[in-house]
């Protein structure tokens, strides 16, 4: 696991290249801390921070083909790559290292650019073929791992980290279109970023240098059409297979490795799974909250206790949000999930025992495990002339009170009403929310539109698997995958998604949608396979997810924190937010618990926080970020 950046200037001098890359390098230490390689050429640079985990002791970066004319940095892990390099060697190539990253070079001069293709794994690298002076990118299916980049025409710079592109001297400019769409998801959607010249590379894709050009290639997609005519039996027996695969693979490690318990179906079968492969108990770890509505480690505790596991706890409280400004400038853009703090604290701690964690990120996505799928199913069923009745006398409740959104969106087609339903600033806030000035920069823009072009492009498949597929290709890469890529590099550890294998995913998404969802209850098959394995109260209890008890701490003991962060002058002198309904959305959260403002104040909150860190504060108090973090997390 590592961190990568680069780039290609032909106006570059060499000794500044190797300044700059150094640089871009250090910033992102955290991913890394084991050691730093670079590579420098003629107006080509590439560099890597390296979490050591496999080959420890031979797995140096970058690393090269037999004749050092192909060379990678490489950001991830290839479960594959002793059968794939058994394939290479039999087909004439040699091997150096015992490392996962070697097969990539190797792959590159037998496949071509369709080289991702053969790799099994989480994975962002960069690839330069000296003689046909050619740069290759390659992100992984899912997006688990980061991958950044700015083209003027001339200069290509890319990064696992936004800062390191910052620090090779790139624009600062904010993109209006960008933070439209944050305020509605609470993160930037992929291909934007709120730095106007710098784009994300999407997932399961690759961008190619050459000839001074670039272009974009997507390589691999999961539509979610039911292919598959398995029943039932075997259905159950193949997911059983491929699932204890996709964990045995995962351990793969020779450093210390556990798994992230929350006490959920998902991180629970992942936990039992493990449990049966691995010769000592695993060690497993989780995170609570003293407000007992959102702790989940009464569940956590039950699971380690029927696993036999080596478990560890945290208890978040409110005064630990001190570390958010630290949060902000590791995730480089504004991010208003506020989970991201209890997933940052048991990253943490995980890190104090181990050096790889398994996750269970995927399976809501995957298995149909969201709440707003069961809502949706019971909506789709309500006739269209009650559902116009209930949208109209959604217009008689409070903004912020618990189903106004829900009933006020139901006369709306689907794409409409799932994203109004979760969007922090429903789109008819906007004028009101914003500055007169600022809104007419974005008046003609529909941040909705992104993400109705997915449901569009599967509008042939049912509701529930429409949904899957947009939050397969949306929400997962761009706010999951995020927070736990960001939170747990930001601790040097490396964490693995076994549910978001791609094997595993193709099968299920292959099947018919009522064996991942059965009349509407969530989960069904995986709750099939895990049945016998798994405590029943944890099959039967109503899923929790990893909320944070904000509408709590901004009624108490961050209301004063919240209001001096979002009302000082220098907030107000952006221009962009209107004072008066800022004021008004601090006092009616603070006043009434009949209404909930907390996701929006929250999300107001890290936007501030961001601007304060890379866009107000001098260059080199930006650059001490990391040793604040480090300082941080040491105490």
């Amino acid at each position: 696991m590592c961190g990568i950046a680069g780039f290609i200037d032909t106006e570059c001098a060499y000794e500044n290249a190797e300044e700059r890359i150094r640089v871009m390098c250090n910033l992102i230490r955290h991913r890394g801390p084991d050691e730093q390689g670079v590579w420098i050429g003629n107006g080509v640079a590439l560099g890597m921070r390296r979490l050591s985990i496999i080959d420890v002791a031979g797995g140096h970066q970058p690393i090269f083909n037999e004749d050092k004319s192909i060379l990678v940095v490489f950001n991830g892990e290839i479960y594959n790559h002793q059968s794939l390099k058994q394939t290479l060697q039999e087909r004439g190539h040699s091997f150096q290292t015992q490392s996962d990253t070697e097969v990539i070079v190797h792959a590159y001069e037998e496949f071509g650019d369709d080289c991702p293709k053969q790799l099994r794994g989480m994975f962002a690298f960069a690839l330069w073929d000296k003689k046909r002076q050619r740069l290759l990118i390659a992100r992984d299916r899912f997006g688990k791992k980061p991958l950044n980049y700015y083209w003027d025409g001339q200069r290509l710079i890319f990064g696992s980290e936004i800062k390191s592109l910052l620090a090779a001297g790139i624009p600062r400019a904010i993109n209006p279109i960008a933070l439209d769409e944050y305020l509605v998801y609470a993160y930037v959607p992929t291909p934007h970023t709120l730095f106007r010249d710098v784009q994300k590379l999407p997932a399961a894709h690759t961008l190619i240098y050459e000839h001074g050009q670039i272009k974009l290639q997507r390589y691999w997609d999961v539509s979610f059409a039911p292919t598959c005519t398995d029943d039932e039996a075997t259905a159950i027996e193949r997911t059983r297979n491929l699932l204890e695969d996709a964990v045995r693979v995962r351990l793969m490690s020779e450093v210390p490795l556990g798994a992230f318990l929350s006490g959920g179906l998902d991180s629970s079968v992942v936990v039992g799974l493990m449990s049966q492969m691995m010769e000592q108990p695993v060690k497993t770890f989780s995170i609570g909250f003293d407000e007992d509505d959102f702790s989940e480690l009464s569940y956590a505790r039950k699971v380690a206790q029927h696993f036999g596991t080596d478990h560890h706890e945290f208890c978040v409280r409110s005064d630990l949000v001190s570390v958010l400004p630290q949060l902000v400038w590791a995730y480089d853009e504004p991010f208003g999930d506020s989970s991201m703090l209890p997933t940052y604290y048991v990253s943490k701690l995980a890190r104090e025992h181990v050096t790889v964690v398994l996750t269970g990120d995927g399976g809501d996505e995957i298995f149909g495990g969201y709440d707003h799928y069961e809502r949706e199913y019971i909506t789709s069923r309500i006739p269209p002339s009650l559902r116009s009745l209930l949208a109209y006398a959604s217009l008689l409740i409070p903004d912020g009170m618990r189903g106004k959104k829900r009933l006020g969106t139901m006369h709306q087609d689907l794409a409409t009403r799932c994203i109004e339903i979760l969007a922090r600033f429903p789109r008819g806030t906007r004028p009101a929310l914003y500055t007169r000035d600022h809104f007419a920069t974005v008046q003609q823009h529909d941040p909705f539109e992104g993400q109705k072009r997915l449901y569009r492009q599967v509008s042939d498949l049912d509701i529930l698997t429409r949904m899957q597929y947009v939050d397969t290709h949306a929400y997962l890469p761009d706010d999951i995958l995020v927070k736990v890529d960001k939170a747990t590099m930001l601790n040097s550890l490396e964490a693995r998604a076994p549910l978001l294998d791609h094997h595993l995913v193709e099968y299920i998404a292959s099947l018919q949608p009522g064996l991942r969802i059965r009349d509407g209850k969530l989960k069904y098959l995986l709750k099939q396979v895990a049945k016998d394995f798994l405590p029943p109260e944890i099959l039967a209890r109503p899923k929790q997810g990893f909320a944070v008890p904000i509408k709590h701490w901004f009624r108490g003991d961050l209301t004063a924190y919240a209001r001096e962060i979002l009302r000082s002058p220098t907030a107000r002198q952006r221009g962009i937010f209107n004072p008066k309904f800022i004021d008004t959305l601090l006092s009616t959260h603070a006043q009434t618990t009949l209404v909930n403002h907390s996701s929006a104040i929250w999300t107001l909150l890290c936007l501030e926080l961001w601007f304060q860190t890379y866009i107000d504060q001098p260059v080199q108090k930006r650059n001490q970020g990391y040793r604040e973090v480090q300082r941080t997390s040491q105490q």
